[in-house]
């Protein structure tokens, strides 16, 4: 038992829900991620002496300063823009540029109370302080800000907000992207291939759609399945038309020209022949018929059960007088029943067609041999000649309608070059194969095999004469 179908990437639906289903798992673990990385706990860590002792010779300098106007100066050129001030005494922040916008200032007056600078980690910001600066009487307290880290390429805080958002956009946008990409691409081929079988370009198919193995790829095989059937089709029937109107042409213009002689003679010397031609022309239009009418698929089988051995000793003794002319003995070898399901109607017309031809290109006093055997649940009907044959690369083309064979076959016989196209279809409708072979010695037998019932009764054969 084939688990093709378990496999979801095998399936549209399986990818298009696997597809949004990981780009919604995408954006929900970055959302995650982003708001671990963006929410940072507020942490408080002890400076090592050696960075206080640095520091505090940077506060000595600062407190040169002889005013806290001076000192604000000072602070604000570019050697010493680190520096937040605060004045104690009235918990006033005297340098509010410095910060950033999303630092909570509370945590510097929380600091204040400290006997001891502190390094302060707050969201993206580490300030080192306080360290107290007396300056004309008011106190101050001074924090220094310090270089943050350098953090891994993998880590996401080091980046602002808004660069964050639009990554996430970015990120989710191309996986949507992606996703309807290979869904819409395949789809454009298909119609744009379709557009073009429908202008006439009968070779379009979508080789690339039919490699997938989803619903897509069963939609781009059966389109190329379509496409090869309707152009065989359509050149089934410019080919059929082509042929009818070369083999019309020649009974036509034969009747015509014993018409033409019945004029200028006055007599009825050309009548048989105008019969003949006539006649012929009523054959060919029949069987014309019935061709079309099989290839169009427009008969209905009646199946009933029916002996395939007393249908073709029917046959065999209806076309026994034609053999007897030339001399020519038909033999059947077969079981004495072989029943199966089939059209009689139709069975028996696709054996008188092999049987005919046969009789048509065989040699005078020459035997035509029939074969009837079963072989499991087959059934296999062979009807030999010892005629010409004809070439093995054209054994095929005998079941198309209006074939002949140059120099072996050619319409000196009498025939219409329908008949085995007939039985080609009719054989074809019965669920059956026909083949043409070259057999040993000479010749060309027609094999046709057909399925049989569960049940079949059979006994040995036994050869008829």
């Amino acid at each position: 038992m084939k688990l093709h179908w378990l496999n979801p990437v095998n399936s549209l639906a399986g990818r298009i829900f696997i597809g949004f289903w990981l780009v919604l798992l995408l954006t929900v673990t970055l959302t995650l991620l982003l708001s671990r990385q963006l929410i940072e706990d507020t942490e408080i860590r002890r400076l090592p002496p050696p960075l206080v002792a640095q520091i505090q010779q940077e506060v000595n300098q600062l407190s040169q300063s002889t005013s806290v106007s001076q000192l604000l100066v000072r602070l604000k050129h570019p050697e010493n823009s680190r520096w937040v001030v605060i004045d104690v005494q009235q918990n006033t922040l005297l340098t509010p540029d410095v910060l950033p916008r999303n630092f909570n200032k509370n945590w510097l007056i929380e600091l204040n109370q400290l006997n001891r600078p502190r390094l302060l980690r707050h969201n993206n910001s580490h300030l080192a302080g306080p360290f107290m600066l007396a300056i004309a009487g008011e106190q101050l307290a001074l924090y220094q800000q310090r270089q943050r880290p350098a953090q891994p390429w993998w880590r996401l805080s080091s980046l602002s907000e808004p660069i964050l958002i639009l990554l996430l956009l970015l990120t989710s946008a191309t996986a949507s992207f992606i996703l309807a990409i290979s869904i819409s691409r395949p789809l454009r081929e298909l119609v744009q291939q379709n557009l073009l079988f429908a202008a006439g370009k009968l070779d379009s198919r979508v080789p690339n759609l039919a490699r997938r193995k989803d619903e897509l790829g069963q939609l781009g095989r059966s389109f190329n399945t379509m496409a090869e059937r309707i152009s065989a089709l359509l050149q089934n029937q410019q080919r059929l038309m082509r042929d009818i109107s070369h083999e019309l042409r020649s009974p036509l213009a034969r009747a015509q020209l014993a018409l033409g002689l019945t004029e200028r003679q006055q007599d009825l010397q050309q009548l048989p022949r105008l019969k003949n031609e006539l006649e012929r022309l009523d054959l060919m239009l029949d069987e014309l018929l019935t061709y079309s009418r099989l290839d169009a698929g427009q008969y209905q089988l009646e199946l009933h059960a029916c002996d395939l051995v007393a249908l073709t000793e029917e046959v065999i003794s209806i076309n026994q007088l034609d053999a007897d002319t030339r001399g020519q003995r038909i033999t059947l070898q077969a079981p004495r029943q072989v029943w199966l399901e089939a059209d009689s109607r139709l069975l028996g017309r696709a054996i008188e067609n092999i049987l005919r031809n046969a009789l048509k290109y065989s040699p005078a006093n020459s035997k035509i041999e029939c074969i009837i055997m079963v072989h499991q649940q087959a059934l296999c009907l062979s009807i030999r000649d010892y005629g010409p044959g004809i070439p093995t690369t054209l054994l095929d083309n005998v079941f198309l309608p209006f074939y002949r064979v140059s120099d072996s076959r050619t319409g000196s016989t009498g025939g219409t070059g329908l008949g085995l196209a007939i039985v080609a279809q009719i054989i074809r409708q019965h669920q059956g194969e026909v083949v043409a072979i070259l057999p040993t010695g000479g010749g060309l037998q027609v094999n046709v095999t057909l399925p049989l019932p569960s049940l079949s009764f059979y006994t040995q054969p036994e050869p008829l004469h």
